[in-house]
């Protein structure tokens, strides 16, 4: 279940809590600034709040502004705020709600899975995702080498060395047709956009998400090229400019 703010006209405010001086929704709100102005004080029931695992903060139309992962609710003068985890660039920010709120800046409940997981944008999330882990995985295996790297030791050798640590597996990932992602597989190297991944699609995967596809090489991977990739707005770019069709074609025929 997800709990929804829905954002109203802009008014100015004094002594917030969370020390924000306005309510409501321009165009210009950051994630940020979105997810504090969603947070309340509102009305509502604390225990039905706190039940919920995400909340979602969306403009008068319904696209969704920001996601935040609830990580409490307090009290104040009679009414609630919400406690949270910003999800920066979530698969959902951009997307708009399917059921409509009518109220605006109260807090209401609604379970958007089911709708949401037939979509194309929920298939295409799903890719953007596993990229996301991939590089973040690459790329955190790289820093940790650096962090640890001996002060004394010659830079270029420690540079080196973390680059050689950053080429190991996982380079892909196995993509379920629910949507779950696995790291790296035995069988995952021959798989290619065309081409039929076994035996784990006999345990309901049905495609292979790989660096060297993604990043068009075959050599080595650089670090410069996979930083970006940890973010879900570049990853969604880049998977974009290959062609949403192609990358997320086996996914679709799959469902």
């Amino acid at each position: 279940m997800t709990l929804r703010v829905r954002l109203g006209d802009l008014r100015e405010l004094r002594d917030h809590p969370l020390g924000t001086i306005e309510a409501g929704f321009r165009a210009d709100l950051t994630q940020q600034e979105a997810f504090t102005r969603g947070r309340g004080p509102f009305p509502g029931d604390a225990e039905t709040v706190f039940s919920e695992r995400e909340l979602f903060v969306t403009a008068p139309d319904d696209e969704v502004l920001a996601v935040a992962t609830i990580t409490g609710v307090r009290e104040y003068d009679g009414e609630f705020l919400v406690d949270g985890d910003l999800v920066v660039d979530h698969e959902r920010v951009g997307t708009r709600l399917l059921i409509r709120t009518p109220a605006e800046n109260v807090f209401s409940c609604a379970d958007e899975e089911s709708a949401w997981a037939g979509s194309i944008e929920r298939a295409r999330w799903i890719y953007v995702r596993a990229l996301v882990e991939v590089a973040t995985v690459k790329t955190a295996s790289y820093d940790r080498r650096l962090a640890g790297a001996d002060p004394a030791a010659d830079p270029e050798a420690t540079l080196a060395t973390a680059e050689e640590t950053m080429q190991v597996v996982p380079r892909y990932v196995m993509i379920h047709r629910s949507g779950k992602l696995r790291l790296g597989g035995p069988y995952a190297d021959v798989a290619d956009w065309d081409g039929r991944v076994e035996p784990w699609s006999d345990y309901g995967y049905v495609d292979c998400l790989r660096l060297d596809d993604v990043l068009g090489t075959s050599g080595d991977l650089d670090i410069d090229a996979l930083r970006p990739l940890t973010s879900r707005a570049a990853a969604a770019e880049l998977l974009e400019s290959l062609g949403w069709d192609k990358v997320i074609r086996r996914f679709v025929e799959a469902r």
